[in-house]
């Protein structure tokens, strides 16, 4: 992730137990062990004369691996895409995501991938026994709740003299509720190769209607043991998404994942001439190419007054006020940049004129009817029906991708 906020609220554990095979190494002295062995994670020292200590293991230790391609591999073997658009079906692209990193996401979902390795170590610093757990946690959320929820799979692998692993898993996160761990709190259990895609987490974030932002960080901890009679517990720990939740936009609080542009996605098959004016704006600005792209962002401004005002100056103010085109049914002048945006309002004698005309098979053909010089911003001739429905359908696309006030937003031209 790029930002790891400081984690309020204490972290639930995730039990991790080995069920060992006899390793077949000579029973380790009780003499006192030196400083842990470096280069295996986190080592907690064996209770001389223990299970574990007769098996040979002076440590046990944990490892906080990222992903590899491999594990990658084995995620997208075990959880493909059905193609159906079903829920969850955005998460499970996320986590097959060749991406080498643990949490991928977009502005609706998140896969949080993390591998714990599980190593035995002897008095000497070699590994003498070993086990790897790749646990995946995805999640579609709904910009319309404040409530969410996490498919949980685990993939077991990696196993060197180590028979199954026992595993059960909880987490935390700040200005949200956390749910009950998985599995009803119980444990599973995996032998090498085996998977399992039951559990669940889930959580509530606090906001409510009119409330102020909060930013959720969602966390997770493990914790190891043996299934020797005097286990041997080691710790580790890390860090999930972090969401977004509201209650300032639209009727009802919602969550977003806090790491992506909000994207507000029109199409030129359903908005016509509109979409279409955005689209050649975008590409062909000589003052501003690419506004409203990744690369120039939009800023959201939600004060009606200043957006009339913009569009005034925009499509009304002299010295050349807007005048609609006899050949344009129901001709509206239409502004990009959007009078709702800080970057829009700008004169509309400074702005080239255009008309987008559909010349047939899903083609277009733009007219240039005043070129400036520099200009900054279009002025385009769209029938009204064009114009008004791109206008509320952004409306809508403000509220599913929960853009704020003074937040930034790119415009995706779709066919």
């Amino acid at each position: 992730m790029k930002h790891v906020i400081r984690l309020l609220a204490a972290m639930a554990s995730l039990a991790v137990t080995a069920a060992l095979l006899t390793l077949g190494v000579s029973p380790a002295a009780a003499a006192p062990l030196s400083a842990a062995p470096e280069g295996h994670g986190t080592c907690t020292a064996t209770t001389p004369g223990s299970g574990l200590a007769r098996q040979g293991a002076a440590w046990t230790c944990i490892k906080e691996r990222p992903v590899t391609a491999e594990d990658l591999a084995r995620i997208r073997v075990a959880a493909p895409l059905d193609g159906g658009g079903a829920p969850g079906d955005n998460s499970t692209a996320l986590c097959a995501s060749k991406k080498q990193q643990d949490v991928v996401s977009n502005r609706h979902a998140y896969c949080t991938r993390h591998n714990i390795v599980y190593v035995l170590v002897d008095r000497g610093g070699e590994a003498i026994g070993s086990a790897i757990l790749t646990i995946t946690a995805a999640s579609d959320t709904n910009p319309y709740s404040t409530r969410w929820q996490e498919r949980v799979s685990v993939y077991a692998g990696g196993y060197s003299n180590i028979s199954s692993m026992r595993l059960a898993l909880s987490s935390s996160c700040t200005e949200c509720i956390a749910g009950p761990p998985a599995w009803g709190g119980g444990s599973i259990e995996l032998g090498q190769g085996e998977e399992d895609h039951t559990g669940t987490l889930s959580y509530d974030s606090t906001v409510r209607g009119g409330g102020p932002r909060q930013r959720s960080q969602i966390a997770y901890q493990s914790q190891t043991e043996s299934s020797n009679a005097e286990p041997v517990i080691s710790y580790g720990q890390w860090a999930g998404p972090s969401l977004r939740c509201d209650g300032q936009v639209g009727g009802n609080p919602g969550c977003i994942v806090t790491e992506d542009l909000a994207r507000v996605t029109l199409s030129k098959s359903q908005f016509g001439a509109a979409a279409v004016a955005y689209e050649w704006a975008q590409n062909n600005l000589s003052d501003n190419n690419a506004m409203g792209t990744e690369k120039r962002p939009l800023t959201r401004d939600a004060d009606e007054p200043r957006e009339k005002s913009r569009r005034y100056y925009s499509c009304k103010a002299p010295p050349k006020p807007f005048v609609a085109d006899l050949t344009v049914v129901d001709d509206e002048c239409d502004e990009f940049p959007f009078a709702k945006t800080r970057q829009g309002g700008t004169l509309g004698s400074l702005c080239t004129e255009i008309i987008p005309r559909y010349v047939g098979g899903g083609a277009w053909r733009v007219d240039v009817v005043r070129g400036e010089p520099v200009a900054p911003c279009v002025r385009a001739h769209v029938p009204s029906n064009d114009n008004q429905n791109a206008g509320r359908e952004v409306g809508r696309e403000v509220q599913y991708e929960r853009i704020l006030d003074g937040e930034a937003y790119q415009v995706v031209i779709a066919p």
